[in-house]
């Protein structure tokens, strides 16, 4: 009896089964799950298929009807001008009959029929359900390219951002003479290369917005990356292949009208055999004025007719079903065929990504590091500017490929659920949000730059690689001014490069501590100016050395002069400030330095 409940009331039973889908977590966040449950039963493609399944269902009903009699009553009254023996005359008839015909045997005609009708239905039912998985894997894909495309352009935006920050340095160096135009107009290349790219991404994002409006019919809001946890069943390619006559809702409609086609060749069979039908009739009552010779008052009679076949009509009617039902079987097998590539495909993408999903977190980390030592070292002297900008490239190909490959691999397995009609039970069961995690989109690296252990001479970015080199005092003092200008320019971050990751200034209790007061005082500071004079650096070991000079110190109304001695040690290749100490210039005898 289940096959004949309203469907109506089976999308009344579908929407309350999705309405235990997630909760938006925020006024303006809606999850995928809560998407679906809002829009899944309002696309057309849905209403469509509800009203096959409509129609299919009256095709049953009329069918089922010709296992019942037909009942007729007829009733005549007319008027006639007569003529008996050259005698004219007016003759008025009133007569009514009644009959009931019904047939006896048509060779199951009816039978076949019926149940090819039946098997039709069901077919339109299930098509109903493979509509409703393929409209929800839509509403997925739809959601997760939007939060991709968001997330790319964020990245993006802020790789434009750190190329503007080096356009100004260049800048500046290219009108102090200290590198030459031609790195200005790299630098213009490459932003105008990301400028552009980020155009294609806004217009494909509005695309991507625009096509999501028309599946929901509301703009998109706070959009999180969706993500379903894979059950265990899964990953077995074979046993879900094995299980797509059961499970998959498109092959299970093609293998119901492989059947309803069987029937049918069996209906067409049926109409080569002889049709045996019992007619009972009766007259009701006949008033004929003036009344003939002969006429029947009241009467009753009982006919069999037989209706024996000729013609080729029949003949050709059941090849026809013959041919359509292999016609139907043959879609049928290529669509299994089709099928089982695309869940082998869809299995092997999804194995894949899971398996370089956390080496494209490493990559992402590690592409941080590097864009941040080499713009270090550019500040130094000691890498190019095609360095750094490709670093900068790297970094946002790293973080395009995490997104694109974490949003694909939702798309994946929305695809492969829907495969296998599971899609809107697993969102309602599995799904989970996944975000990003900020540090990965971000440009600063998880450590601190001045952490950052590079090789100062490599060509190849070999992260922790060791330097031979003996120490240079050179090196020294261009550190030390380096550290004097990112003070200068109020830059904390390059400031704070110079340092240890565990540096503890005089009277601080922590690394934190001083660094959020010094980060308090920079960034407080009126136009600082710091001046360098009586600089003396020497080497006090393997990759250690002091510089001590005097330091002017100006920012708005406010000036300090005081005796500066810093040490240095060289990790890895970068010179970083292990101490500092400061005393009043009164302290020393004019003129010297201790």
């Amino acid at each position: 009896m289940s096959r004949y409940v309203p469907a109506l009331f089976k999308i009344t039973l579908l929407g309350s089964l999705l309405a235990t889908f997630g909760t938006p977590a925020t006024a303006a966040t809606e999850t995928l799950p809560a998407v679906v449950e809002r829009v899944l039963l309002q696309q057309p493609s849905v209403r469509s298929a509800q009203a096959l399944l409509n129609a299919a269902d009256a095709q049953v009903s009329q069918v089922r009807s010709d296992y019942l009699p037909t009942a007729s009553l007829s009733y005549r009254s007319g008027k006639s001008r007569d003529e008996t023996q050259g005698i004219p005359f007016d003759r008025t008839v009133r007569r009514s009959d009644a009959s009931l015909r019904w047939n006896l045997f048509n060779g199951g005609t009816d039978f076949y029929r019926l149940r090819s009708i039946r098997l039709s239905r069901d077919a339109a039912e299930t098509d109903l359900d493979d509509v409703l998985e393929r409209v929800a894997a839509e509403i997925t894909e739809s959601y997760a390219d939007v939060v991709r495309l968001r997330q790319t352009i964020g990245s993006l935006n802020e790789t434009i951002t750190r190329q503007e920050g080096i356009e100004t340095l260049v800048t500046q160096r290219v009108h102090m003479g200290r590198i030459p135009p031609a790195e200005q107009d790299l630098i213009n290349v490459r932003l105008i290369q990301s400028r552009t790219l980020l155009g294609q991404l806004r217009t494909q994002l509005a695309t991507a917005e625009y096509r999501y409006r028309l599946l929901t019919g509301a703009p998109p809001e706070e959009l999180l990356l969706p993500a379903i946890t894979p059950a265990a069943h899964e990953s077995e390619v074979a046993q879900l292949i094995e299980n797509l006559h059961e499970r998959n809702p498109r092959l299970r409609a093609a293998l119901q009208r492989v059947s309803s086609r069987q029937a049918d060749i069996g209906a067409a069979r049926g109409s080569f055999m002889p049709s045996v039908d019992l007619e009972l009739s009766k007259r009701l009552n006949n008033n004929t004025d003036p009344v003939p010779v002969t006429d029947s008052d009241h009467g009753g009679l009982v006919r069999i007719n037989l209706d024996i076949p000729l013609g080729g009509r029949t003949i050709a009617r059941h090849s026809e079903a013959v041919e359509r039902h292999e016609a139907a079987q043959a879609d049928a097998d290529q669509l299994s065929n089709d099928l089982s590539r695309e869940i082998a495909d869809l299995c092997g993408q999804l194995e894949e990504i899971a398996k370089i999903d956390n080496s494209l977190e490493q990559r992402v980390l590690s592409a941080q590091r590097v864009a941040a030592a080499y713009e270090l070292h550019f500040e130094a002297g000691r890498r190019s500017l095609n360095d750094v900008s490709i670093a900068h490239d790297d970094l946002f190909e790293a973080q395009r490929n995490l997104i694109e490959t974490r949003a694909k691999s939702t798309v994946l397995r929305a695809r492969l659920l829907s495969m296998t009609g599971e899609l809107r039970e697993a969102l309602r069961t599995r799904y989970h949000p996944a975000p990003i995690a900020p540090v990965l989109l971000g440009s600063k690296p998880a450590v601190p730059a001045s952490a950052i252990a590079f090789s100062a001479d490599s060509s190849d970015g070999v992260i922790n690689a060791p330097l031979t080199a003996p120490s240079s005092i050179a090196e020294v003092e261009a550190r030390l001014s380096q550290w004097a200008a990112a003070w200068s320019e109020k830059d904390f971050e390059r400031y704070r490069a110079h340092y240890t990751a565990d540096f503890t200034g005089t009277g601080y209790a922590s690394s934190a501590i001083w660094e959020s007061e010094r980060r308090r005082r920079i960034n407080q500071a009126s136009s600082p100016v710091i001046r360098i004079e009586s600089l003396k650096s020497e080497a006090t070991g393997q990759d250690r050395a002091t510089s001590r000079f005097i330091q002017h110190y100006t920012a708005g109304n406010f000036s300090d002069t005081v005796i500066k001695e810093i040490d240095w040690i060289r990790l890895n290749g970068q010179w970083l400030i292990t101490n500092e100490t400061a005393r009043p210039l009164h302290a020393a005898r004019k003129g010297s330095i201790p």
